[in-house]
């Protein structure tokens, strides 16, 4: 069984794009601290967010597990990320799973130098034309529609619609 662990943004961008089930073309199971669960849910629901509402929905159908993290590593409370990242991060080291979804770039260079396993939004789009599950266009699209969801460098953008184009040839 393939899990992850996730923090909220590649789980609200991916519910935005309307792309949240096919995380499940990639992973079996994902796992989130209750800190991700309050971020995106309840807070989301508060605000009238559709995306905390797909994010629901997949907790209560078991596929989305939420778990408490009890305490933070020291080494993780010196560091500046946001609560939910820091419990993700726990989250995925106290379960020992390697991939954790972060976007931001700094807790996914942190998770890096704890040895996890970082992928992102962007790279499961990637991934999931690599399986088969969308087409290159169908990706491109998704690219730009998460252009105006989340902030991408003209850089980052660049590389991954290169990625794509290079996955259609």
């Amino acid at each position: 069984m393939k899990i992850a662990v996730s923090n909220a943004g590649p789980l609200i961008h991916l519910a935005k794009a309307q792309l949240i089930d096919f995380l499940f073309k990639i992973f079996d199971k994902i796992f989130i601290p209750e800190g991700v669960f309050d971020e995106v849910v309840t807070k989301g629901k508060e605000c009238g967010h559709a995306d905390a509402l797909a994010v629901e929905r997949l907790v209560n159908d078991n596929k989305i597990r939420v778990q408490k993290v009890d305490t933070l590593k020291k080494e993780l409370l010196i560091s500046e990320l946001h609560f939910g990242e820091l419990q993700a991060i726990q989250l995925a080291l106290n379960l020992d799973v390697k991939p954790i979804l972060l976007d931001d770039e700094g807790a996914r260079i942190f998770a890096r130098s704890l040895n996890l396993k970082v992928e992102g939004t962007l790279g499961i789009i990637i991934d999931l034309v690599k399986r088969g599950e969308i087409d290159s266009e169908a990706a491109l699209k998704h690219l730009r529609n998460l252009n105006e969801i989340m902030y991408l460098s003209s850089d980052v953008f660049a590389f991954v619609e290169d990625e794509l184009k290079k996955l259609s040839l």
